[in-house]
C-alpha cells in the first residue's frame, strides 16, 4: 500500500466515523435521556461528599 492510499483510507474511515457519531447523537437525543443525564451529573458530584462523610462518620464512631 502507498502512504497516499493510507491516507485517503483513513480520511475516509474518519468521515465514517463521524457519521455513525452524528447518527448515535441524534438517536439518543431524546427528552427524558437529556433529563437523566442532568439528574446523573448532579449525584455523580456527590458521591465523593457521601464516602467522605462516610469515612469521617467512621472515624468518630471508631474513637468513641
Amino acid at each position: 500500500m502507498s502512504i497516499r492510499k493510507i491516507a485517503t483510507s483513513a480520511e475516509q474511515l474518519q468521515a465514517q466515523s463521524a457519521q455513525m457519531k452524528g447518527q448515535l447523537k441524534k438517536k439518543n437525543d431524546k427528552p427524558f435521556k437529556n433529563f437523566l443525564r442532568k439528574i446523573g451529573n448532579i449525584f455523580i458530584l456527590m458521591i465523593p461528599a457521601f464516602v467522605g462523610a462516610g469515612i469521617i462518620a467512621g472515624k468518630y464512631d471508631f474513637a468513641n
